[in-house]
C-alpha cells in the first residue's frame, strides 16, 4: 500500500478536484483498490465523492465512526482505537471513503499541545502525534490511500505529514502558489529536524526506538511530485509559452521547486506529473453529479462543446495517474 498526501497550503488550486478524478482514475482505468481518507475539516473530499443524501444519512447516523473519534481514546489517554472509521462507497469514483469530519479542527489543540510533548520524547505525545499513521498503516489491503488535506500548515496537517508515504503538491502560477512552496519547504525542514531530536530523546529515554505497527518510525516522507494548473499561454511555432505576466512567476517558482526536490533529494523533472487544464465549465457538474468529470454523460448535463472538456479531461488526469502510479512502482 502506497499513502499519498495531496497538500499546498495555499487554496484554490484545484486540490480536492485533482485528487478525487486521479483516485478515480487510479481505480477504474488502471484497476487499482483506493481508498480516500478526507483530513480536510471542511470535508469538501467527502461531499465530492458521495451523494447529498448518502453523506447526510452517514454524519447523522449514530453508529457512524467518524476519523474525529479515532482520536478519542488517545485523549482520554486510552491508547488507539481497537476499531477503523466506518467506510463506505462511492459508486460512481470506484473508491472507498473515510468521510470527513469538522470537528477535526477541534483536534488541532490536542494535536499542538501533544507536539511539544513528542518533541520532549514524551510516548503520551507520541501517541498523539502518530495517530493518524496508526489509522494508514491498518488500510494495508489497499493499493493507495489518498488523503486530503486542508490549505494550513497547522498540527493537524502536521499530524498527516508524519502519516503518510508521499506528498503531491497542486500548484498553480500565481505569486501566492510560489510563496507557498518556500512556507512547506521551511515548515517541513523544521518538522525533520523536530522529529529526529525527539526520537532521539525517546530511544534515550526509553531505551527502544518509538514504533507504530511493528515499524520504526523516522522522516521518511518523499515527494510523488507537482501537477500545475493550466496557465494563460501564447502559441509560438506550435509550442506553448507563457505570456510575459507569468514568466518570472514560473522561473520563481521552478527555483523553490528545485529547492524542494533538492530536499527530497529528488529531480524536477522526475516529479513533473502533468498539467490540468482550466475546466470550470464541467467541474461543477461533475460535482453535482458525484462523479468523475472524464465520466460525465448526458444524463449529468453534459451538451455540446462540453463533451470535448470531459474528452480531454479524461485525457490529463489519466496521464497523471499513469505517471503517479510509475513513480510509486
Amino acid at each position: 500500500m502506497k499513502s499519498i498526501a495531496f497538500f499546498n497550503n495555499k487554496g484554490g488550486v484545484g486540490k480536492t478536484t485533482l485528487l478525487c478524478n486521479v483516485a478515480a482514475s487510479l481505480a477504474l482505468k488502471s484497476k487499482k483498490k483506493v481508498l480516500v481518507l478526507d483530513a480536510d475539516p471542511q470535508c469538501n473530499a467527502s461531499a465530492y465523492l458521495l451523494p447529498d443524501k448518502m453523506l447526510e444519512s452517514i454524519l447523522m447516523d449514530g453508529a457512524h465512526q467518524s476519523i474525529d473519534a479515532f482520536f478519542e481514546p488517545v485523549r482520554r489517554g486510552h491508547g488507539y482505537s481497537t476499531s477503523i472509521p466506518t467506510i463506505v462507497r462511492s459508486e460512481r469514483f470506484g473508491v472507498d471513503v473515510i468521510v470527513g469530519d469538522p470537528k477535526l479542527s477541534i483536534r488541532e489543540d490536542l494535536l499542538a499541545t501533544d507536539w511539544a510533548a513528542t518533541r520532549n520524547g514524551d510516548p503520551r505525545g507520541f501517541q498523539t502525534t502518530f495517530a493518524l499513521r496508526e489509522l494508514v498503516d491498518r488500510l494495508e489491503n489497499y493499493d493507495y490511500v489518498l488523503v486530503d488535506m486542508g490549505p494550513s500548515l497547522g498540527a493537524l496537517n502536521r499530524s498527516v505529514v508524519l502519516a503518510v508515504d508521499y506528498f503531491l503538491m497542486p500548484l498553480s502560477v500565481d505569486i501566492f502558489s510560489l510563496m507557498a512552496v518556500s512556507n512547506i519547504l521551511k515548515s517541513f525542514a523544521n518538522w525533520r529536524g523536530s522529529l529526529i531530536g525527539a526520537l532521539e530523546r525517546y530511544n534515550i529515554d526509553e531505551g527502544v526506538p518509538f514504533q507504530v505497527r511493528n515499524k520504526v518510525v523516522e522522516w521518511d516522507l518523499k515527494f510523488a511530485g507537482y501537477v500545475m494548473q493550466q496557465y494563460t499561454a501564447k502559441k509560438k511555432e506550435g509550442v506553448r509559452q507563457a505570456v510575459d505576466a507569468f514568466e518570472n512567476i514560473i522561473k520563481k517558482q521552478n527555483d523553490e521547486l528545485e529547492l524542494l526536490c533538492e530536499f527530497f533529494d529528488v529531480q524536477l523533472a522526475d516529479v513533473n506529473l502533468g498539467e490540468v487544464p482550466t475546466l470550470s465549465s464541467v467541474v461543477p457538474l461533475s460535482q453535482q453529479a458525484h462523479a468523475p468529470i472524464f465520466d460525465l454523460g448526458a444524463k449529468d448535463g453534459i451538451v455540446g462543446s462540453n463533451y470535448n472538456r470531459v474528452e480531454e479531461a479524461g485525457s490529463f488526469y489519466h496521464a497523471i495517474a499513469r505517471k503517479l502510479n510509475g513513480r510509486m512502482a
